[in-house]
């Protein structure tokens, strides 16, 4: 029956019959793909981040546009040095290559936190991938700016995703409670009188 009938899927108990329990479920896993969508721009940052770097030592003049600014202009002012004082340029790419790994490991633990739903790393990511697309800016390379904007609008979306799901979750956490504290007062406490 339906709720236009005047008669809701829920059982005696007046607790969310099956149609509702799947409704509920089916939003969660959409809230958590999300969220994950989200979350996982930071995986592609940092790995084509790392591609960026090797184009760049290996003669390159090209760049993935989702790559970040901070790693691509310490490999050209690596390179810049390294072409002017050759003796110097082999340690300076080991700088920039090191600089950039260490970089890519940050945002690889910035996606693995998000993904775990700590809404203030995710926030912090997003915040520095902002500035990072700022340096952007700041050099004149518009499409990577560009860019940047439509990947942060898509982080944006999933920690919007994992906040609601995380408010869901409070939501049926507490409806949980409530209903077992009824169901608690209701007992038999098992006192006979005489």
């Amino acid at each position: 029956m339906t709720e236009a009938d005047g008669v809701t899927d829920q059982t005696p108990g007046g607790e969310p019959g099956h149609a509702h329990i799947a409704k509920i479920a089916e939003a969660m896993e959409a809230l958590k793909a999300a969220g994950n969508n989200g979350a996982s721009w930071f995986f592609w940052i940092a790995g084509l981040s790392l591609i960026n770097t090797v184009i760049a030592h290996a003669g390159g003049d090209s760049h993935f546009i989702v790559g970040l600014a901070i790693t691509a202009i310490v490999d050209a002012i690596a390179s810049g040095i390294g072409k002017q004082n050759p003796e110097a340029a082999t340690p300076l790419m080991m700088v920039a290559i090191g600089f950039s790994v260490f970089v890519a490991v940050m945002c690889v633990i910035f996606g693995w936190l998000s993904r775990k739903r700590l809404l203030w790393i995710f926030g912090i990511g997003m915040f520095l991938y902002l500035l990072d697309g700022l340096l952007y800016l700041l050099i004149g390379d518009y499409l990577s700016a560009a860019f940047h904007g439509y990947a942060l609008y898509s982080m944006i979306t999933g920690f919007n995703a994992y906040r609601q799901l995380n408010k869901l979750e409070s939501a049926l956490e507490s409806a949980t409670e409530e209903n077992s504290a009824v169901a608690d007062d209701g007992r038999d406490v098992g006192f006979e009188t005489t």
